[in-house]
């Protein structure tokens, strides 16, 4: 099923996704029916069959256009001055403040990658979901290994892959069990102490040139939320998302070596 290219499709699109955005946050992934989203939005069913197909497009649309890549080219765009550690960074952190704003985002991202979901999808819209979440894993590996060529970390390519697994396995680990709210407050401390701490240990495994220090994530951590205060809804969209899709895998995750921006 083909995304919409003129501009009143692509408005129409984003209702339908708001309205869908709503329900998911007052009724839960589970308990919303795709069907609703046609009288929600006042439209046809026809309507709504023109651009999903069913249940499972929408949650794949809703992450791609949440997810934290469609932000992290602007911002490096407007901080061309950013190291490569802070660019391995930044992902985490968007990540972090992307929930704090959003009640459905760690649902929608935990439920979309669930494969019993995001292969009943659509054709395009899965071409697109795998580049995407491909597109995220390149961003660190780049990062980490212009963070080598610039004399900021010394590391083998294994070791580089190896750190990318790392990271984004305590990403995921880390969202899912503090998002649970099933922990006792016994087995966790606070939140973003843990994080930075798991994180900080995470890194110091390798042989960085300076170390991740509490002061760097505070400071990354205050222009993070400053630019979202600024700018968390402009770029979620389905114009924005299909720029960043029209874009090979490659020219995605090597936003982290120049400052361009998408064109969005």
């Amino acid at each position: 099923m083909k995304c919409p290219t003129d501009s009143l499709s692509i408005l129409r699109c984003n209702q339908i996704l708001d309205a869908a955005e709503k329900l998911i946050e007052s009724q839960g992934v589970v308990s919303f029916k795709f069907s609703q989203l046609a009288h929600e939005v006042g439209c046809s069913t026809g309507t709504l069959y023109k651009f999903f197909e069913r249940k499972e497009d929408v949650l794949v649309c809703l992450f791609l256009r949440s997810a934290t890549s469609n932000h992290l080219p602007i911002f490096i765009h407007k901080n061309p001055e950013l190291t490569a550690q802070e660019k391995v960074l930044l992902p985490i952190l968007f990540t972090f403040e992307t929930i704090k704003r959003s009640s459905s985002f760690f649902t929608l991202r935990s439920v979309s990658v669930n494969t019993m979901v995001w292969k009943l999808a659509s054709d395009e819209k899965v071409e697109r979901f795998k580049k995407r979440i491909n597109a995220f894993w390149g961003w660190f590996t780049d990062a980490l290994n212009l963070a080598v060529e610039n004399g900021e970390l010394v590391a083998t390519p294994l070791e580089i892959q190896e750190l990318v697994q790392g990271i984004t396995f305590y990403l995921t680990g880390s969202l899912t069990q503090f998002e649970s709210q099933l922990i006792a407050p016994e087995y966790l401390s606070n939140r973003r102490d843990t994080c930075y701490r798991h994180l900080a240990n995470l890194m110091e495994r390798y042989k960085w040139k300076k170390p991740l220090t509490l002061a760097l994530f505070d400071s990354l951590e205050s222009r993070t939320v400053k630019f979202f205060d600024q700018h968390y809804r402009d770029h979620m969209t389905c114009a924005a998302c299909s720029a960043l899709s029209n874009k090979s895998t490659l020219e995605l995750s090597k936003c982290t070596r120049n400052s361009l921006t998408f064109d969005i």
